[in-house]
């Protein structure tokens, strides 16, 4: 049962250690994923706190690409 839990609590950090940093938070957050209990605040805080990241794009158009243009804009034959 102890080994159970073990393997469970590995595989769960090595996901969260690998999903925190993408969502813009660190990635020492992971351990605290493999604590009983505490998880289950670590999952309501990361559901309904404002993510770091959410802020750096605001959608379709809003990026290197959006200045690029359809192509046909000021071409000069």
């Amino acid at each position: 049962m102890i080994r159970a839990f073990f393997i469970l609590s590995l595989l769960q950090l090595v996901a969260f250690w690998k999903i925190l940093p993408r969502m813009g938070f660190p990635a020492w957050l992971a351990i605290m994923a493999s604590i009983p209990l505490v998880n289950l605040v670590l999952f309501y805080y990361l559901a309904l706190s404002p993510w770091p990241r959410e802020g750096r794009w605001n959608g379709p158009g809003d990026g290197p690409a959006a200045d690029l243009g359809d192509g046909q804009g000021d071409a000069k034959f």
